[in-house]
């Protein structure tokens, strides 16, 4: 996903959160001053006696790279313009948390607010847990050994990708997103043996392409919102819909009885079971 004008484009979502606040009470704070631009290097070795690592990032308002490739646990570059967002690195044994520096007060950034996060996974088998506030996201986890992927995020324009099958074996996948564009590709690839999606309004694409090493349960919820699902053809799979939604548009060959959709195919098995009451949903196989 290719985002025009990050840093332009960032600011609507940042009002989001601030006018649905302002909707039930007068709001009157101070604005984060910024000034020169600073550059924060994550440099952390993979931990010494464990198989795996658990790995937490949480940033508010910005830009977040991550991508395979690395030669540590995580190394690369975060860039800040506000001195009260500095990084902070926290090291206990095989746990390693980057978070962004906060105050106890709320501040409302300006416009010309630089927060951008850049970073590199190993190869070291991750727990990984991200949050994220109102922010602009690419996430190329392609090939990156996860038995573990936890995504929180507000209002917030993301891309994760899975485009390289998953080195171990995932137990779980959890996404948790309110007003936003987010879009899964290549959860085949990530194969995990869970996943849990949740949505408010928004748009999202969940793509189940890849190869798939094991059955996939999944649950989605979704508020008002337009959802897409694309399934591999030659991959079985059971669509369960529930919650009153009447607006189901199925592209390619499904087996439709009453609620339930399911396409034929060999292999491991998805299993989705979908609660949506207003909105759009796609159903695809290709």
């Amino acid at each position: 996903m290719k985002i025009q004008n990050k840093h332009l484009a960032l600011f609507p979502l940042i009002a989001i959160v601030f006018s649905s606040l302002a909707c039930s009470f007068t709001v009157n704070m101070p604005e984060a001053k910024t000034g020169a631009t600073q550059t924060f290097t994550v440099s952390e070795a993979p931990p010494e006696d464990a198989h795996t690592a658990k790995v937490s990032i949480e940033m508010g308002a910005g830009e977040l790279d991550i991508q395979g490739g690395g030669e540590k646990l995580v190394e690369g570059e975060i860039q800040y313009n506000i001195s009260e967002w500095k990084p902070e690195v926290i090291r206990d044994g095989r746990s390693l948390i980057i978070r962004q520096g906060r105050r106890d007060n709320l501040r409302i950034p300006t416009r010309d607010v630089v927060n951008r996060w850049q970073l590199k996974l190993g190869s070291t088998p991750l727990e990984l847990d991200i949050a994220a506030g109102a922010y602009q996201g690419t996430l190329n986890l392609s090939g990156v050994a996860l038995t573990r992927l936890n995504i929180q995020d507000g209002a917030s324009q993301a891309e994760v990708r899975f485009d390289q099958p998953n080195p171990v074996r995932m137990e779980s996948l959890r996404y948790r997103t309110g007003a936003s564009e987010v879009s899964l590709y290549g959860l085949g690839n990530a194969s995990p043996a869970f996943l849990n999606f949740e949505g408010g309004t928004g748009s999202y694409t969940l793509d189940f392409s890849g190869s798939l090493q094991q059955d996939l349960d999944a649950s989605i919820t979704a508020g008002v919102s337009s959802l897409k699902i694309i399934i591999p053809a030659g991959t079985p799979a059971r669509v369960v819909i529930s919650g009153g939604l009447s607006n189901v548009q199925p592209r390619g060959t499904w087996r439709i009885a009453n609620n339930v959709y399911e396409t034929a195919g060999n292999g491991p098995k998805i299993e989705i079971n979908l609660n949506m009451g207003v909105g759009n949903l796609e159903l695809i196989t290709q």
